[in-house]
């Protein structure tokens, strides 16, 4: 059985290259071992955005939010997706929560940029 980096790692090779239900499976095996892991929350975020699913994608993001709050991936990512459903009200409490947290800028406007 694969360690939850190793599916991690997987799944971020198959989002990188379009195969987005593969991606999710690898996600969803990874996250059914480790649910408080945020890095997997966010990718199954990342991958549902990808495909479209914004609610589902702002709910396991917001999920990954709430363990790490100043992660710079995480909050673009969050705020990318809240954004494309016009709620900005709620994309501007993720980011005041987050430079409450410690947020760095620059590495969230580059990790934007990128979203």
């Amino acid at each position: 059985m694969a360690s939850s980096q190793e599916l991690l790692h997987r799944a971020q090779q198959c989002h990188e290259e379009g195969r987005f239900v593969a991606a999710a499976d690898l996600l969803l095996e990874a996250f059914r071992a480790h649910p408080e892991s945020h890095e997997i929350a966010r990718e199954l975020g990342k991958v549902l955005r990808s495909v479209g699913d914004l609610e589902g994608s702002i709910s396991y993001l917001k999920r990954a939010w709430q363990h790490e709050p100043a992660d710079p991936v995480t909050v673009a990512e969050l705020v990318l997706a809240l954004h494309e459903l016009d709620r900005g009200q709620e994309a501007v409490q993720v980011m005041l929560g987050s430079l409450e947290a410690g947020l760095e800028e620059t590495g969230f406007a580059l990790c934007l940029l990128r979203g």
